[in-house]
């Protein structure tokens, strides 16, 4: 007979995304979660071996949430940047979480990635090149932005349509 009393995995990694969506990556412990789920953060051990595995879910949910967004804008490249920028500001921690740090792909599904990496390729319309420049430009300004590495009063809408120039040149 199951165990009905403890959390099923589903309910761990839905916490996991909650506490990271909350309070970032760096606050995902065993033991956090397990306080979380109001058990033993051995019993976690039940249902993942290991603290990657459930930041590999984190982080396919992370680019799978990205990849939506994105998929509701124009096809330009304008409009994927000006998405991404959004998606970003909206989800800080989940954006930290899944395109700050290493991916952990052996623990994802790998269509996850492929996804987002086919749909920034086909925005872009141009060799691999050209599309890690575009990601370089729009992932690097925003990337800046939510670590509040520009200064307080600086222009950020000028700044922002440069980029969308410089992207357009591409």
């Amino acid at each position: 007979m199951a165990n009905t009393n403890g959390p099923t995995r589903e309910r761990l990694f839905d916490e996991a995304l909650l506490l990271v969506r909350e309070s970032g990556l760096e606050s995902l412990s065993m033991r956090n979660l397990a306080d979380r789920l109001h058990i033993k953060a051995s019993s976690l051990y039940k249902h993942v071996d290991r603290r990657d595995r459930i930041v590999a879910h984190i982080q396919e949910n992370g680019l799978r949430s990205c990849h939506t967004a994105l998929l509701r804008c124009r096809p330009n490249r304008s409009d994927f940047a000006n998405a991404y920028r959004e998606w970003a500001i909206a989800n800080p921690h989940l954006y930290a979480a899944t395109m700050r740090t290493p991916l952990v792909r052996s623990g994802m599904d790998a269509d996850a990635e492929k996804q987002l990496v086919t749909l920034v390729m086909t925005v872009i319309n141009g060799s691999h090149e050209q599309a890690r420049a575009a990601w370089s430009l729009v992932h690097g300004f925003v990337d800046l932005e939510l670590l509040g590495r520009f200064p307080s009063n600086a222009k950020m809408k000028n700044s922002w349509n440069f980029v969308l120039q410089m992207l357009d040149a591409l």
